[in-house]
């Protein structure tokens, strides 16, 4: 029978400026060896809950903690400072957040240093981890080159090069390429075996975890525990009751209650029986207009290395473009190339017939609405509210509408950086949205959402495109593609490879050559049409 490791008993968790707890009473118990998931609607204190597992709360706890948490048997408050860290490894939801120094291989060497490892035997460490996330050759660069994905492995590196006996990691996956996330989940699933880790991950996409998930626990929308126990009993049991909270079920199991299978619910593809059909609904697309945005010979070099090559591009009033790609490929790049928030290197960008450098910049973003891949880099007052009404009254009927659709509104007088990171999402997103731009691009805008908050966030975007509103989303989510989008732009290695439809693009291209992989309803009927060839 394994040991209990960690034990949480009673905690509740409320911050000042709340007048509900976040976390409510919340107990439960992890043994050593335990691969958990924790599931949970944006919001709902799973964040908070790893504040308090590491030791950050109630040192850092801008308001009262209650309950106890013991480690290995021992209170954390009995812990030296730092001594809970090099037990407890934790990866942050925002990995800028964690981290101390300007460099890839100093910010593993960091961690190395506080844990006193001789300097002789640094180097190989640094580069061992380094080549379990896949970012050895990045190893001299600058913090600040990395992709957003990129920056997310750098975070698992450093905590991994301190070989902790537990490893909570927080939405993990919510910056990376389908195939680095896989790629992230066999690595977690490898570094378990070999070194018998505990793990606590904090995952909205399930998908890639459930091979080596053994438990899940469900938070409520008040923080507190609504399920302990085995994936499939939640899924076959509970599974509307999940649903109605925002909790993604597995990609399988959405498809077959889609194709009005019985239950039991299959939750991995190989269990899915052959010969289903499923008709996804798709937005219906615009008219699409005259040339809004074109670059010519566009580039964008940093210390003479070229990182962006685009001899031609024409974007077109109306349309709906997914920019898609593997992590470091330059899709955020290109993006803020067309949109002057980088100046290029070279060639023309017009927009609405004038080149960019032409336009006056508060004009220019008066047009365009820019969502960035980090919410926290656009925020510019101390409340919610004012957030969503900056540039215009803060009494207008629009502003108060969407503060409620985006399920702000009880948190409307909160500072914007005190919210959790789905919900700073929704609010960035809101920013953009209120001032009904000519083109609205915006970069991974639902990562880190449940399935309730993407649903209403994707209905907005919809909104905002049947008014004629041009969409650019750069996502690696493969069903928003295939459900919204009329185009779809594949950048890799700094150009863009393919420039077509989704549908296609999924029967053109082999995906898995850039990091990306099908929508599964379109991956479910490849594999029947070579079911039925070779009958």
């Amino acid at each position: 029978m394994k040991d209990v490791l960690l034990e949480v008993n009673q905690l509740s968790v409320t911050f000042e400026e709340e007048s509900h707890p976040t976390l409510n009473e919340l107990s439960f118990s992890i043994k050593k060896g335990d691969s958990i998931l924790l599931l949970g609607p944006s919001g709902s204190g799973k964040s908070t809950l790893t504040y308090c597992l590491n030791g950050l709360y109630p040192k850092e706890l801008d308001g009262e903690m209650g309950g106890t948490i013991s480690f290995s048997g021992k209170p954390l408050d009995q812990y030296a400072s730092g001594q809970l860290n090099l037990e407890v490894g934790t990866v942050f939801q925002d990995p800028e957040t964690q981290f101390c120094m300007l460099t890839v291989e100093d910010e593993v060497a960091f961690g190395l240093e506080n844990k006193k490892m001789a300097p002789e035997r640094m180097d190989a460490e640094i580069e061992r981890v380094l080549s379990l996330v896949g970012l050895e050759h990045r190893r001299k660069d600058t913090i600040h080159t990395l992709s957003g994905g990129q920056k997310q492995k750098l975070a698992l590196a450093a905590v991994l090069a301190l070989s902790p006996s537990m490893l909570i990691l927080d939405e993990p996956t919510a910056n990376l390429d389908p195939a680095a996330s896989k790629e992230l989940a066999e690595t977690i699933c490898q570094l378990k075996k070999q070194q018998n880790l505990t793990l606590l991950i904090i995952e909205h996409n399930i998908d890639y975890w459930l091979p080596i998930i053994d438990r899940t626990i469900v938070l409520d929308r008040n923080g507190s525990l609504f399920f302990d126990g085995e994936m499939t009993e939640a899924i076959n049991q509970y599974d509307a009751e999940l649903e109605q909270r925002g909790i993604w079920l597995p990609e399988v199991t959405r498809f077959a209650k889609d194709a009005k299978l019985a239950k039991p619910w299959p939750i991995t593809a190989d269990q899915l029986p052959n010969g289903l059909t499923l008709h996804a609904a798709k937005q219906a697309a615009n008219h699409f207009g005259k040339i809004m945005l074109q670059i010519n010979h566009g580039s964008f070099k940093s210390k003479d290395k070229l990182l962006l090559d685009i001899p031609s591009l024409a974007i077109h009033q109306g349309e709906f473009i997914a920019i898609t790609g593997k992590n470091g490929s330059g899709k955020t790049l290109l993006s803020q190339m067309m949109t002057g928030l980088r100046k290029s290197s070279s060639g023309k960008i017009e927009f609405l017939g004038k080149q960019l450098k032409r336009w006056k910049q508060e004009e220019l973003y008066q047009q365009i609405g820019y969502v960035f891949q980090n919410p926290e880099h656009q925020f510019l007052s101390d409340s919610v509210l004012d957030e969503i009404a900056f540039g215009q009254p803060a009494s207008t009927a629009k502003t108060e509408k969407l503060i409620d659709e985006i399920q702000l509104a009880e948190h409307a007088d909160k500072h914007p950086f005190l919210l959790s990171q789905g919900q700073k999402r929704r609010l960035s997103v809101a920013t953009m949205l209120v001032h009904e731009p000519q083109l609205l691009v915006l970069d991974e805008p639902t990562f880190g959402q449940d399935s309730t908050t993407t649903a209403m966030l994707m209905q907005q975007v919809t909104a905002q495109h049947q008014r004629g509103c041009t969409i650019v989303m750069i996502t690696h989510d493969m069903e928003l593609v295939d459900r919204y989008a009329s185009r779809v732009l594949l950048v890799n290695e700094g150009k863009i490879v393919l420039d077509d439809t989704p549908e296609a693009i999924w029967k053109t291209a082999d995906l898995s050559e850039y990091g990306l992989s099908l929508p599964l309803k379109e991956a479910y009927q490849q594999r029947e049409l070579k079911v039925s060839l070779h009958a």
